[in-house]
């Protein structure tokens, strides 16, 4: 069986989301971990490689670093796992053989476009709104369809470890760095999930929305307007507070409002959903990801993206209970049935970056 060698980097994303189905695979000696890539232009013996989470920290690409590992690798597959749809590192794809994305805009042909930002909603509100970013930065587009062809679909931070508990996960991240990645397992939570979270949920909060400001303007923007929307209206929970109580509060939330942040997908979406709180996001259509608990009106209820209608929709929803659950059931049977296929999807997914069935 061929080894795989994984460059990544210590943090609690790539830790505790992204390889949770390396980490907890059938064989997971079958991987061998690094965050090194001189290791793996000097040393490593294997001849495939997965890059997780490279050129996030800092936000550039090192082309001359990774055409060194395209010379010395017969296969490389890149995992881009940003939490958006936008993909502010095309440059990547001609030197890589796949790459894997969270999330992928619909129309694909959008990549061929300079977003500001790098998202399609910061570059609405760029165009709609006017919003300027201090740093801005043009990216690279990509158009060509055999390049384009190269995008896959892999999984978000619905796989993972839940409920968040940072010191936990910040030990976790700490023993990685001191005995390898494999060491993260051990600081996985034990809480198994809820049989019924809907029974579970006391309903004490209307909605929960205690949001901060993300990222700079054109991505922070949707949360301004939202928290302008909301501002004095008792239904909504807002401020900042521990991350022990915000999971408490979120278990007893009849309502969970997820706006987007640094992308699309946020660590809250699949706590409303694990919590039996309904999940009021903006409007998700533009987008493919896996766990899809993004199903209008029937895992979660959308809003768009400038908030007008946010108040009506909480209330419309707050009204009718029985709505309300049958969207929140519906939103965890599907999210379990989804978690139940990781294992046949991660391993399809190993196959083909190892080049097998083609």
């Amino acid at each position: 069986m061929s080894r795989i060698t994984v460059l990544t980097i210590h943090d609690r994303i790539a830790c505790f989301h992204t390889l949770m189905p390396f980490l907890f695979s059938r064989d997971p000696r079958r991987f061998q971990f690094t965050d090194s890539p001189q290791w793996c232009l000097e040393k490593d013996r294997n001849d495939v490689l997965i890059m997780v989470r490279q050129f996030i920290k800092p936000d550039r690409v090192d082309l001359d670093l990774l055409r060194s590992l395209r010379s010395r690798y017969r296969r490389i597959a890149f995992f881009h796992d940003d939490a958006g749809g936008g993909i502010p590192r095309l440059e990547v794809l001609p030197l890589v053989d796949l790459f894997y994305s969270k999330a992928l805009f619909r129309d694909r042909s959008l990549y061929g476009k300079p977003l500001y930002g790098k998202e399609l909603y910061s570059d609405f509100f760029h165009r709609q709104h006017g919003v300027n970013d201090p740093n801005h930065r043009e990216r690279p587009t990509e158009s060509r369809l055999e390049e384009l062809a190269k995008l896959r679909l892999s999984w978000n931070i619905g796989i993972g470890d839940y409920p968040r508990a940072k010191m936990r996960q910040r030990a976790g991240v700490a023993a990685t760095l001191a005995f390898g990645f494999s060491a993260a397992r051990a600081f996985y939570g034990r809480s198994p999930m809820p049989k019924d979270p809907v029974a579970d949920n006391r309903g004490l909060h209307p909605v929960h929305a205690r949001i901060g400001l993300a990222g700079p303007p054109s991505i922070a923007h949707q949360r301004v307007l939202i928290l302008e929307r909301i501002r004095g209206n008792p239904d909504f929970l807002v401020g900042m507070v521990s991350q022990r109580r915000f999971n408490r509060e979120v278990r007893n939330s009849r309502i969970t409002l997820s706006p987007f942040g640094w992308g699309e997908l946020c660590l809250r979406d699949f706590e409303a959903v694990r919590s039996g709180s309904l999940l009021l996001k903006p409007d998700m259509s533009h987008l493919e990801t896996w766990p899809d608990i993004f199903v209008p009106t029937e895992t979660y209820v959308p809003f768009d993206w400038e908030a007008r209608d946010l108040v009506a929709r909480a209330r419309a929803w707050l009204a009718d209970e029985p709505a309300r659950v049958r969207v929140v059931r519906r939103a965890y049977e599907s999210y379990l049935d989804q978690l139940a296929g990781m294992r046949t999807r991660f391993e399809s997914t190993i196959e083909e970056i190892l080049g097998e069935g083609a």
